[in-house]
């Protein structure tokens, strides 16, 4: 079984873990971002809390809903309205808005050192390419944050996802141009900007967007920051969380 075999490996193997061995890594400073949900996520989060009664109560078929289904629809309403309910609007302090205005703002105090970011989302990824995405139609996380950060005024040539580096060797030519500092705003999901993702080099800020399912997800993302071969002492981590969402629950977790 598992922990026989790990006994028996650390009867001749050294395991050091990264609290024993002091690397030469960024310090982070951390930031949560607390949202006061709008009445739309009210609304539409007490019809979600009333489903999972109805399924906690018995008697209703799996195959009309479940818990994985309303786990789902929880995240998708905790990152926006509009991922649950496309008839929805964009609404002022959404976690979308919030982070799209601490992207510009980082983006221009760093602009001296070409300072570079990533944005971790999960969820509602892109659906169509930036070029053919048309604000108010149609909807996807990633492209209506670029759309948002354009509006501010970063160069769209800036900002990437990591959805269109759909082979080892683009992926690469990315990874070149965020540590050359080109591209200067990453956006990708855990499991597509996990291991083997080295842009550490300029990276400033890391933005949890959504929250993964694993708390070992977490660590994986903030490895990408926190991380020996970037350059500066200090990165800053910003974590958005919805009030009264399933945000709560799975940061407990």
């Amino acid at each position: 079984n598992l922990p026989e075999l790990l006994r028996l490996y650390r009867s001749f193997a050294d395991v050091q873990t990264k609290e024993m061995v002091k690397l030469n890594v960024p310090e982070d400073e951390r930031f949560v971002i607390n949202l006061k949900p709008s009445d739309t996520i009210i609304e539409l989060a007490e019809e979600i809390a009333a489903r999972a009664d109805r399924i906690y109560a018995g008697g209703l078929d799996p195959h009309i809903d479940n818990m994985l289904k309303v786990t789902s629809d929880g995240k998708k309403l905790a990152l926006d309205p509009r991922c649950f309910v496309p008839e929805s609007h964009d609404e002022d302090g959404s976690k979308l808005n919030e982070c799209a205005q601490r992207i510009y703002e980082v983006w221009t105090d760093t602009s001296d050192i070409k300072g570079t970011q990533i944005v971790f989302c999960d969820l509602s990824t892109p659906k169509v390419k930036f070029e053919d995405y048309e604000y108010g139609k149609d909807f996807d996380a990633y492209n209506d944050l670029k759309y948002k950060l354009v509006q501010m005024g970063i160069p769209k040539e800036q900002i990437a996802y990591i959805h269109d580096a759909n082979t080892d060797e683009k992926k690469q030519a990315l990874f070149n141009k965020v540590n050359a500092g080109d591209v200067r705003v990453l956006i990708g999901s855990t499991a597509k900007c996990g291991a083997g993702t080295n842009v550490q080099k300029r990276l400033v800020a890391l933005h949890h967007l959504d929250t993964p399912y694993r708390p070992s997800d977490m660590e994986q993302r903030e490895g990408r920051i926190i991380r020996q071969g970037n350059t500066n002492d200090k990165v800053k981590i910003f974590t958005y969380v919805t009030e009264r969402t399933f945000d709560s629950y799975s940061y407990q977790i």
